[in-house]
Protein backbone atom coordinates (compact mmCIF):
# COMPACT_ATOMS: atom_id res chain seq x y z
CA UNK A 1 0.00 0.00 0.00
CA UNK A 2 1.58 3.27 -1.07
CA UNK A 3 0.27 5.17 1.99
CA UNK A 4 2.99 3.44 4.04
CA UNK A 5 5.79 4.79 1.86
CA UNK A 6 8.51 6.53 3.90
CA UNK A 7 7.05 5.07 7.10
CA UNK A 8 9.55 3.04 9.11
CA UNK A 9 7.07 1.60 11.57
CA UNK A 10 8.20 -1.57 13.35
CA UNK A 11 4.74 -2.47 14.63
CA UNK A 12 5.63 -2.16 18.33
CA UNK A 13 2.64 -2.13 20.67
CA UNK A 14 2.00 1.30 22.14
CA UNK A 15 -0.85 3.62 23.09
CA UNK A 16 -1.62 7.18 22.03
CA UNK A 17 -4.14 9.81 23.10
CA UNK A 18 -5.04 12.18 20.27
CA UNK A 19 -5.78 15.55 21.83
CA UNK A 20 -7.74 18.18 19.89
CA UNK A 21 -8.80 21.59 21.22
CA UNK A 22 -11.76 22.69 19.09
CA UNK A 23 -14.44 25.29 18.61
CA UNK A 24 -18.05 24.33 17.88
CA UNK A 25 -17.14 22.95 14.46
CA UNK A 26 -14.05 21.58 12.72
CA UNK A 27 -12.93 21.77 9.10
CA UNK A 28 -14.06 18.92 6.84
CA UNK A 29 -10.47 18.43 5.61
CA UNK A 30 -9.34 17.98 9.22
CA UNK A 31 -12.08 15.41 9.85
CA UNK A 32 -11.05 13.51 6.73
CA UNK A 33 -7.37 13.56 7.74
CA UNK A 34 -8.14 12.52 11.31
CA UNK A 35 -10.40 9.64 10.23
CA UNK A 36 -7.74 8.22 7.95
CA UNK A 37 -5.00 8.68 10.54
CA UNK A 38 -7.00 6.79 13.16
CA UNK A 39 -7.88 4.01 10.72
CA UNK A 40 -4.28 3.46 9.59
CA UNK A 41 -2.85 3.73 13.11
CA UNK A 42 -5.39 1.26 14.51
CA UNK A 43 -4.77 -1.17 11.65
CA UNK A 44 -1.07 -1.08 12.50
CA UNK A 45 -1.74 -2.03 16.13
CA UNK A 46 -1.58 1.35 17.86
CA UNK A 47 -4.03 1.61 20.78
CA UNK A 48 -5.56 4.96 19.85
CA UNK A 49 -7.88 7.15 21.95
CA UNK A 50 -9.45 10.41 20.79
CA UNK A 51 -10.31 13.40 22.99
CA UNK A 52 -11.91 16.70 21.94
CA UNK A 53 -12.39 19.74 24.16
CA UNK A 54 -14.63 22.54 22.93
CA UNK A 55 -14.56 24.86 25.94
CA UNK A 56 -13.86 28.53 25.36
CA UNK A 57 -10.35 29.20 26.74
CA UNK A 58 -7.45 27.50 24.94
CA UNK A 59 -5.21 27.03 27.96
CA UNK A 60 -8.12 25.37 29.82
CA UNK A 61 -8.69 23.11 26.81
CA UNK A 62 -5.07 21.99 26.76
CA UNK A 63 -5.01 21.41 30.52
CA UNK A 64 -8.17 19.29 30.30
CA UNK A 65 -6.88 17.31 27.33
CA UNK A 66 -3.52 16.38 28.85
CA UNK A 67 -5.37 15.35 32.02
CA UNK A 68 -7.40 12.97 29.81
CA UNK A 69 -4.20 11.46 28.42
CA UNK A 70 -2.65 11.03 31.87
CA UNK A 71 -5.85 9.46 33.25
CA UNK A 72 -6.06 7.12 30.24
CA UNK A 73 -2.48 6.05 30.91
CA UNK A 74 -1.37 6.25 27.28
CA UNK A 75 2.36 6.29 26.56
CA UNK A 76 2.08 9.09 24.03
CA UNK A 77 -0.08 12.11 23.28
CA UNK A 78 -0.54 13.52 19.80
CA UNK A 79 -1.62 17.16 19.78
CA UNK A 80 -3.59 18.15 16.70
CA UNK A 81 -5.28 21.44 15.91
CA UNK A 82 -8.63 21.26 14.15
CA UNK A 83 -7.44 23.42 11.24
CA UNK A 84 -4.75 21.02 10.02
CA UNK A 85 -4.41 18.59 7.09
CA UNK A 86 -1.94 15.70 7.32
CA UNK A 87 -1.18 12.27 5.79
CA UNK A 88 -2.78 9.07 7.20
CA UNK A 89 0.66 7.84 8.32
CA UNK A 90 1.50 10.97 10.32
CA UNK A 91 1.27 9.31 13.74
CA UNK A 92 3.25 6.24 12.64
CA UNK A 93 5.99 8.37 11.14
CA UNK A 94 6.30 10.50 14.27
CA UNK A 95 6.29 7.41 16.51
CA UNK A 96 9.07 5.81 14.46
CA UNK A 97 11.53 8.48 15.65
CA UNK A 98 11.12 7.40 19.30
CA UNK A 99 11.80 10.96 20.48
CA UNK A 100 10.34 12.54 23.60
CA UNK A 101 9.05 15.48 21.53
CA UNK A 102 8.79 15.44 17.75
CA UNK A 103 6.60 17.72 15.68
CA UNK A 104 5.63 18.93 12.25
CA UNK A 105 6.32 22.43 11.07
CA UNK A 106 3.71 24.29 9.00
CA UNK A 107 2.95 27.76 7.69
CA UNK A 108 1.00 30.41 9.59
CA UNK A 109 -2.40 31.49 8.27
CA UNK A 110 -1.47 35.16 8.01
CA UNK A 111 0.75 37.46 5.99
CA UNK A 112 3.66 37.99 5.90
CA UNK A 113 4.01 34.23 5.65
CA UNK A 114 6.24 32.45 8.14
CA UNK A 115 6.31 28.97 9.58
CA UNK A 116 5.50 28.17 13.23
CA UNK A 117 8.91 26.69 14.15
CA UNK A 118 11.64 28.97 15.51
CA UNK A 119 15.24 28.32 16.47
CA UNK A 120 15.24 31.44 18.67
CA UNK A 121 11.97 32.74 20.10
CA UNK A 122 13.52 36.15 20.77
CA UNK A 123 14.07 36.54 17.01
CA UNK A 124 10.93 36.23 14.87
CA UNK A 125 13.09 36.00 11.74
CA UNK A 126 14.57 32.70 12.91
CA UNK A 127 11.64 30.70 11.54
CA UNK A 128 12.43 27.39 9.87
CA UNK A 129 11.31 27.01 6.24
CA UNK A 130 9.49 23.95 4.94
CA UNK A 131 12.10 21.90 3.09
CA UNK A 132 13.06 18.27 2.64
CA UNK A 133 15.68 16.78 4.94
CA UNK A 134 16.18 13.28 6.33
CA UNK A 135 17.47 14.78 9.58
CA UNK A 136 15.36 15.95 12.48
CA UNK A 137 15.92 19.66 13.13
CA UNK A 138 16.13 20.95 16.68
CA UNK A 139 14.14 24.13 17.37
CA UNK A 140 13.41 26.15 20.46
CA UNK A 141 9.65 26.02 19.96
CA UNK A 142 6.94 25.12 17.45
CA UNK A 143 3.19 25.59 17.20
CA UNK A 144 1.21 22.66 18.60
CA UNK A 145 -0.86 21.92 15.50
CA UNK A 146 0.86 18.54 15.11
CA UNK A 147 3.12 17.47 17.98
CA UNK A 148 3.83 14.02 19.41
CA UNK A 149 5.04 13.89 23.02
CA UNK A 150 5.64 11.22 25.62
CA UNK A 151 2.89 11.73 28.16
CA UNK A 152 5.28 11.32 31.06
CA UNK A 153 7.14 14.56 30.23
CA UNK A 154 4.29 16.32 32.00
CA UNK A 155 5.20 14.49 35.20
CA UNK A 156 8.33 16.65 35.26
CA UNK A 157 6.18 19.80 35.37
CA UNK A 158 3.79 21.38 37.84
CA UNK A 159 0.44 22.89 36.93
CA UNK A 160 -0.43 25.03 35.21
CA UNK A 161 1.32 23.35 32.27
CA UNK A 162 -0.06 25.94 29.85
CA UNK A 163 0.03 29.69 30.35
CA UNK A 164 0.73 32.90 28.47
CA UNK A 165 3.90 34.84 29.26
CA UNK A 166 5.14 38.30 28.35
CA UNK A 167 8.49 38.40 26.55
CA UNK A 168 10.31 41.69 27.05
CA UNK A 169 12.85 41.02 24.28
CA UNK A 170 10.18 41.09 21.59
CA UNK A 171 7.65 43.22 23.52
CA UNK A 172 4.81 40.78 22.99
CA UNK A 173 3.04 37.85 24.55
CA UNK A 174 4.18 34.26 24.06
CA UNK A 175 1.47 31.67 23.50
CA UNK A 176 0.78 28.65 25.67
CA UNK A 177 2.65 26.39 23.25
CA UNK A 178 5.93 28.34 23.28
CA UNK A 179 5.68 28.79 27.05
CA UNK A 180 5.36 25.02 27.49
CA UNK A 181 8.39 24.35 25.30
CA UNK A 182 10.44 26.90 27.21
CA UNK A 183 9.69 25.00 30.41
CA UNK A 184 10.67 21.71 28.74
CA UNK A 185 13.82 23.22 27.22
CA UNK A 186 14.85 24.31 30.70
CA UNK A 187 14.49 20.68 31.83
CA UNK A 188 16.77 19.50 29.02
CA UNK A 189 14.16 18.27 26.54
CA UNK A 190 14.78 18.90 22.84
CA UNK A 191 12.00 19.86 20.43
CA UNK A 192 12.65 18.17 17.08
CA UNK A 193 11.02 18.65 13.68
CA UNK A 194 10.36 15.94 11.09
CA UNK A 195 11.32 18.01 8.08
CA UNK A 196 10.10 15.62 5.37
CA UNK A 197 6.71 15.05 6.96
CA UNK A 198 6.30 18.80 7.49
CA UNK A 199 6.19 19.34 3.72
CA UNK A 200 2.98 17.27 3.65
CA UNK A 201 1.19 19.12 6.46
CA UNK A 202 -1.11 22.04 5.69
CA UNK A 203 -2.69 24.79 7.79
CA UNK A 204 -6.29 25.42 6.74
CA UNK A 205 -7.52 29.00 6.70
CA UNK A 206 -9.70 31.51 4.92
CA UNK A 207 -8.45 33.67 2.10
CA UNK A 208 -9.97 36.62 0.28
CA UNK A 209 -9.51 35.95 -3.43
CA UNK A 210 -9.03 39.26 -5.26
CA UNK A 211 -6.94 41.25 -7.68
CA UNK A 212 -3.73 40.79 -5.68
CA UNK A 213 -3.44 37.08 -6.49
CA UNK A 214 -0.13 36.39 -8.31
CA UNK A 215 -1.91 34.61 -11.17
CA UNK A 216 -4.14 37.66 -11.73
CA UNK A 217 -1.18 40.03 -11.66
CA UNK A 218 0.67 37.91 -14.23
CA UNK A 219 -2.39 37.83 -16.48
CA UNK A 220 -2.78 41.60 -16.14
CA UNK A 221 0.83 42.14 -17.18
CA UNK A 222 0.43 39.90 -20.23
CA UNK A 223 -2.66 41.85 -21.39
CA UNK A 224 -0.81 45.15 -21.12
CA UNK A 225 1.96 43.86 -23.38
CA UNK A 226 -0.50 43.25 -26.23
Amino acid sequence: MNIFRNTSWSGELTSVSILVPTKDTVYSHFSYSLSNLMKVSTQMGVDTHLFFDSSTILINQRENLIDNSIEMGTEWCLWLDSDMMFPPTTLLRLLSHKEDIVACNYMKRSFPSKSVAFTDTTDWESWVPLEHSNNLEVVEAVGMGCVLMRTNVFKQLTKPYFEYTYQSETRDWIGEDFTLFKKLNDLGYKVKIDMNLSTQVYHIGTFAYGENLPVNQEKRKSRRKK
